[in-house]
């Protein structure tokens, strides 16, 4: 059977066109599930460079004008936390499917708010939260669920950053460096809370040492996840003259393994090829459009969860 004409995919409307939007635009270009039908971005410039990656794409004038465009099926919000609750309100009034980014928001309030509209709405929601369909993570959990690393003694995630924001992120270094909705924390440790939710349940946060300066974003964190019979140690910060690295590290009686740099997979003395999670995120955001089921990716319950951890780790 013949791959369908791109004109007959599912149609996806991106509201925000930086950094994030533009990282998934490129995806799309190497996907057969969804067609890119619409771009909005209140920022001219941002949206001038995201049409370049999708010129069949039609240009909205306005969010409302591209959640209500009949050739968007779907909707996917990339724009700042502090914006997620109005594009997602939005694009669910307009009876549109809607993959959010994460962090679902910097605020618990209103990530309770999101979870009520999505459970009130019924319509198909996922968080882009790569962990939730990478091989990589996906193994790592299957590994730890089946009980090969005996009974588990520790786990720790690791991040280090030369700076923050980093480089490719100054286009959106204004919200990025602010203690309000950016910071490390929120945009890079929120993946690892998610994965440790999926590990070893819910979790309290403890022990939080935490350094930042006035308005701006963290620098240092130390804590802990209390999870049932699991803590994972948490080690974040920005160093300086160093390699950005990030890994979560679970060790048992019988063994350990490590997630490395987001896609490896370090077990056995055998270290995976990286695979990008995005390919099978799109894959199971098609499925569960057509009626699916989840198909493993983050739900808005669980987005909601690590919100909950996130801001408590940034408690002042």
């Amino acid at each position: 059977m013949s791959e369908p004409l791109r004109s007959e995919l599912p149609g996806i409307g991106v509201v925000g066109t930086g950094i994030m939007g533009r990282r998934m635009l490129t995806a799309l270009q190497l996907q057969p599930h969804f067609r890119v039908a619409a771009l909005w971005d209140p920022q001219a410039d941002a949206l001038r460079a995201a049409h370049a990656l999708a010129p069949a794409a039609r240009l909205a004038s306005s969010l409302d004008d591209l959640v209500r465009d009949p050739a968007v099926q779907v909707v996917y919000i990339a724009s700042p936390p502090s914006l997620h609750l109005a594009g997602v309100q939005a694009a669910l009034a307009a009876g549109r499917a809607c993959l959010c980014e994460k962090p679902l928001a910097s605020d618990v309030a209103e990530a309770e708010t999101l979870r009520a509209l999505v459970a009130q709405a019924g319509l198909p929601f996922a968080v882009n939260f790569p962990f939730a369909t990478s091989t990589s993570a996906r193994r790592m959990r299957d590994i730890v669920a089946s009980g090969e690393l005996g009974v588990i003694q520790s786990a720790a995630i690791t991040l280090r950053f030369a700076q923050w924001p980093r480089p490719w992120q100054a286009g959106a270094s204004g919200w990025l460096a602010g203690a309000a909705e950016g910071g490390f924390t929120r945009e890079v440790l929120s993946h690892f809370v998610f994965q440790s939710l999926r590990l070893f349940g819910p979790a309290e946060v403890a022990a939080v040492q935490l350094t930042r300066a006035g308005g701006a974003a963290e620098t240092d964190l130390r804590a802990e996840l209390h999870h049932a019979g699991v803590v994972v140690h948490i080690d974040a910060a920005v160093a300086g003259d160093v390699a950005d690295q990030n890994r979560f590290d679970v060790v048992g009686t019988a063994g350990q393994v490590a997630l490395l740099n987001w896609a490896r997979l370090d077990y056995r003395g055998q270290v995976s090829e990286a695979a990008d999670g995005t390919v099978n995120m799109l894959s199971g955001l098609a499925a569960l459009l057509s009626g699916g089921g989840p198909q493993g990716l983050a739900t808005v319950d669980e987005a909601a969860a690590v919100v909950g951890c996130i801001e408590a780790l940034l408690r002042p």
